[in-house]
Parts: C-alpha cells; sequence; structure tokens
C-alpha cells in the first residue's frame, strides 16, 4: 500500500522509466547517426560465421589494407576428400555442358580468368586444367597438380602421397552459371580421369575467411586436416601452422615451409 500523498508512477521499473527511455532512443538514433549499428550487426554475424581468432585477422587484414601498411594476413584450413564411386551429378542434369582438358599448348587461348604468369607457372609445375564450356561458352574451370604444389599466393609447397592424392586449386565459375550443375560436372570429370588412375584423394586449401566455401567442401564430404596462418610483409613471412614445421621464418622467395600430408585415417 502507498504512503498517503505518494504519486504512482508506472514507470517504477527501470525497463519504464522516461528518462532511461529516451537515453536508450537517443543512443540508438545517434548510432544510426554513425552507422554503428548496422556495422555491430556485421560484427556479430561475422563472429558468428568466422570465429574470434578468423574474425580478428580478417579485421586486421581489411584496416592494414585500408590504411596500406604492406602487411597480409592469410589463415587456410586444409581439407581432404575423397572421390566418390558414383557421379554426384544425376544423369540427366549438366548435359548440355562438356569438360575438356586444356594443355600448355593452349595457353594463349585459356580462358581462366587469370595472369598468363600465373597460367604458365602452374603449367610449369605439371598442373592439369579442366575446363566447362556450355554450348561453347566459357562456364568455369578447376585446376589440379599431382604429388606436389607450390602455393602461389603465400610461400609454401604442398606435398602429397604419390599416385594416390592430387591438390585440387582455383575452382572457378563464372557468375551467370553459379547456380547452374558447371561446378559439379567439373568434379565429376576430375573424379572420373583421377580414380582411373588410381587416385582416391584430393587435398586442397580454403580460406578461413570463407565460411560459405568451408561449409559447402563439408557438405561434399571433405574433412578438414590442418591450418595455416600466414603473416607478410615485404618480403618476411611468419607462418603458424598446426602441422610440422609449425613456425617457420622466411625471408627470401626461396625460402617457405614445406607441408607433408598423409591420407587421412577413416
Amino acid at each position: 500500500m502507498p504512503t498517503q500523498g505518494a504519486v504512482l508512477r508506472p514507470w517504477a521499473g527501470k525497463e519504464n522509466n522516461p528518462v532511461i527511455i529516451k537515453s536508450n532512443v537517443n543512443l540508438k538514433i545517434g548510432m544510426k547517426i554513425l552507422g554503428l549499428g548496422e556495422k555491430y550487426k556485421q560484427l556479430q554475424q561475422l563472429i558468428v560465421q568466422l570465429g574470434w581468432i578468423n574474425t580478428c585477422l580478417y579485421a586486421a587484414n581489411r584496416i592494414s589494407n585500408l590504411l596500406k601498411l604492406g602487411l597480409f594476413f592469410n589463415k587456410y584450413y586444409f581439407v581432404a576428400q575423397s572421390f566418390a564411386d558414383q557421379p554426384q551429378l544425376p544423369p540427366n542434369k549438366g548435359r548440355r555442358i562438356r569438360v575438356v582438358e586444356l594443355a600448355p599448348e593452349s595457353l594463349d587461348c585459356n580462358p581462366c580468368p587469370r595472369p598468363k604468369d600465373v597460367l604458365v607457372d602452374r603449367y610449369n609445375q605439371g598442373a592439369t586444367c579442366l575446363t566447362a564450356y556450355r554450348e561453347d561458352e566459357f562456364a568455369g574451370c578447376l585446376w589440379y597438380a599431382e604429388s606436389r604444389y607450390r602455393e602461389d599466393e603465400v610461400r609454401c609447397l604442398y606435398q602429397l602421397p604419390a599416385d594416390q592424392a592430387v591438390w585440387d586449386f582455383d575452382v572457378y565459375v563464372e557468375p551467370k552459371f553459379r547456380l547452374s550443375p558447371v561446378f559439379l560436372k567439373l568434379w565429376d570429370e576430375a573424379s572420373t580421369k583421377l580414380t582411373r588412375k588410381g587416385c582416391r584423394w584430393s587435398f586442397s586449401r580454403i580460406s578461413a575467411f570463407n565460411a560459405m566455401s568451408l561449409s559447402s567442401h563439408k557438405r561434399m564430404g571433405a574433412y578438414v586436416v590442418g591450418w595455416a596462418v600466414f603473416a607478410q610483409f615485404r618480403q618476411t613471412q611468419i607462418c603458424i601452422a598446426s602441422m610440422k614445421p609449425f613456425i617457420h621464418l622466411s625471408t627470401s622467395e626461396f625460402s617457405f615451409p614445406v607441408f607433408k600430408f598423409s591420407l587421412p585415417k577413416i
């Protein structure tokens, strides 16, 4: 019972206090003006997708790029995926898509959207390029290398079990075909060619900043077998990894970590 003369206020609780309500409204308006509210939501979503550590690395990379500091961060997840005995694409899908292997001699007409010197380096390493066309229109491509592959984004070398695994990389699909069966057509073609040679596994690396790609690989049966973080400033590179050599420091293009992969035990 209220004492005589007391004034009843509906905002007796903090949640109904008009002063607090007004302050919260002003704060929300201020955040909208500054764009902080939207940025905060984006940050929360990024943390949910990538996790705290990956988000911090991603943010550091973005800030360095904006300020042109010349400092770059990359984090990769290494994944392994077995080739299926049966095609993943149903027989009635992708009939109008044809996949061809482009030999090094066709370098000048290779439609892969990468600099020519990058393509030359890939062919010099013995890599294979499978290209998809839909009614003679370039739709996408997939690269793979047998035994070993030297990374072209950071300085490192991947070594694989001989004749049992390949390194697949730079799977590209033209934007207009990304909802089509082009990717599965490329993957099925690579699976068929390689299983005939006795190869059963494919390894690759996925950027830790690309949660969608990692999820799609896992849906296809890929296993995460390791990770590596690279920090680069000019010619200096520091690598920290979950597998040997664990920590590596290099100051020239002739020095790089070598990651040796073995077949997953499943």
